[in-house]
């Protein structure tokens, strides 16, 4: 699960990658205004991770460990 908070509500794009940027899995919806969740799912990889979160007026990625 990955969780965001968004300053007003927005369409966003959640994508996990692998060290190498390998995209794992990619998720787009519409999302509210205060903190929302993401659950991942099928995500074959345990380690480091990175995640990307993109609207249309923000961009952020972050680094996540996936423990088994």
């Amino acid at each position: 699960m990955v969780g965001f908070t968004l300053p007003a509500s927005s369409t966003a794009k959640l994508t996990v990658m692998d060290i190498s940027g390998k995209v794992l899995q990619m998720v787009e919806g519409d999302y509210s205004k205060g903190y929302n969740e993401v659950r991942l799912s099928n995500i074959p990889a345990t380690g480091v991770l990175y995640y990307q979160l993109d609207t249309p007026t923000h961009s952020a990625t972050r680094k996540m460990v996936i423990l088994n």
